[in-house]
């Protein structure tokens, strides 16, 4: 044999053997013939206490406020008078569904008394007598009065605060006698001021009713549309749809206010991109504790992908006296309500595979197995011509043994990932806190390129506005 013969016999011989030890059958056709349809899920409720430090707005309804106020009514006959109140910083405080404030003053009164008047000789009525005058509080101590206010306070559609306010209490700490002329001027000044102080209470209501949360509520409205990285399970999206609000509750300077959202969330292998819906008008308030939220899971198969990858790469088989080691393995989408499986080989001979199963889901144990898992119809062709050896239930059964998962440690790391995400800081001064006490999963479905997973959570959630 010359050297060109014996040359061309090699590399044939080389050709032919590479074949002989590699398989690779045609992949499974992938015909999807959905008959799945997707229910959608009944809508989520949340409910966020939402807290709310009102020193802010405390602080700018004092300062609109006048500090001094006068009066005066003048007589012919009997008490004139002329007063001046001054006050000092309003103290609010909030019981239950009420907001007290209170407020110290001090006033001062000037007067002078006539004991008759007559309109002889003049056209308007004159004192006949001198006139007596008297102060109290002038050129001395101001006299102490307290005043004390109450008001309740609810939140508009709008997100606009509304207040109705009455005067409780008016009380003079230290009373106003004129002894030149046995006259006691304090209820006469309670009645006066009170007059003046019931004046106030629209002005009051004018001031608090001009304040608007729909600033801060949209902000956390846009902040709850944003996507959630759960840290290679995705991305969260909230999908809030409608929102109510309770009646407000206080707690010394704080208010307290239950939120509902009404929301349906869905977890995604990518953010959707969706625009944000605008803030809506606040729906009717139906009280509930916690939420309890279900969510759609659109996930891609490279996840369980790589689990299987994990377990299962680098296993040696004995078949009959031949070797088998596994590679890489994927998954894809496959005929209708099942998945393909490619697993790559290499031993006494190297190739790839193809297996297709029907993934079976139990909802009160939360496992997920393969039950009928066996080797495609192409692999089984494939398999038969050059390596029947490989044909073997050893390689189907320890693949199903594999794909058989519990998913409770998931779901125990995918609630510890939640609670993270769900405590952080969503802005200055706006806190969100939260605890998942329950993930489950409701139904687990293949479809073409993706794994549809309902999710049902349940928890706290709250945000505290600093």
């Amino acid at each position: 044999m010359n050297k060109l013969k014996k040359l061309t016999f090699g590399i044939f011989s080389v050709l032919l053997l590479s074949a002989c030890g590699t398989i690779k059958p045609e992949a499974p056709d992938i015909i999807v013939e959905e008959d799945y349809v997707i229910s959608e899920p009944d809508i989520s409720s949340i409910k966020v206490p939402l807290k709310i430090n009102l020193t802010p707005y405390f602080k700018a309804t004092d300062e609109s406020l006048d500090y001094t106020f006068e009066g005066e009514e003048q007589n012919c006959s009997g008490v004139s008078f002329k007063y001046r109140f001054a006050r000092k910083p309003i103290e609010f405080k909030g019981v239950g569904d009420k907001l007290l404030f209170d407020v110290d003053g001090k006033y001062s009164l000037w007067l002078n008394y006539c004991p008759s008047c007559t309109d002889l000789f003049s056209s308007e009525p004159y004192c006949v007598t001198a006139r007596i005058y008297a102060s109290c509080g002038v050129n001395e101590p101001m006299r102490k009065i307290h005043v004390g206010y109450e008001t309740k306070i609810g939140v508009t559609k709008n997100y606009s605060l509304r207040s109705n306010t009455k005067l409780r209490t008016v009380e003079a700490k230290s009373p106003c006698k004129i002894t030149v002329f046995e006259y006691d001027a304090t209820e006469t000044l309670k009645e006066e001021v009170s007059n003046v102080l019931r004046d106030l209470e629209k002005d009051i209501d004018k001031e608090i009713n001009s304040v608007s949360l729909k600033a801060e509520i949209e902000e956390t409205w846009k902040l709850l549309h944003e996507p959630t990285d759960l840290a290679g399970y995705g991305f969260l999206e909230l999908n809030p749809q409608s929102i109510s609000v309770s009646e407000i509750k206080y707690i010394g300077n704080q208010a307290e206010i239950d939120v509902i959202l009404k929301a349906n969330p869905k977890v995604l292998s990518q953010p959707s991109g969706t625009p944000i819906k605008p803030l809506p008008y606040l729906s009717d308030f139906e009280d509930r504790d916690g939420f309890d939220i279900t969510t759609d899971i659109y996930s891609n198969y490279d996840s369980l992908s790589s689990v299987l990858t994990r377990d299962l790469k680098g296993l040696k088989l004995d078949l009959k006296g031949k070797e088998v080691i596994f590679g890489d393995i994927s998954i894809h989408g496959a005929q209708n309500k099942m998945v393909s499986i490619q697993l790559d080989f290499t031993g006494s001979k190297k190739g790839t595979i193809y297996l297709i199963g029907t993934p079976v889901f139990d909802a009160e144990a939360q496992h997920i197995s393969f039950p009928d898992l066996e080797f495609d119809v192409k692999t089984k062709s494939a398999l038969l011509k050059s390596a029947k050896w490989l044909f073997d239930k050893k390689v189907t059964t320890l693949i199903r043994e594999s794909a058989a998962m519990d998913l409770e440690p998931y779901l125990e790391e995918l609630k510890k990932t939640m609670n993270e995400s769900l405590n952080i800081d969503l802005d200055d001064g706006i806190r969100m806190s939260g605890n998942v006490e329950q993930v489950k999963i409701n139904s687990i479905q293949p479809l073409e390129n993706q794994l549809h997973i309902r999710l049902n959570s349940l928890g706290k959630l709250g945000i505290e506005m600093m």
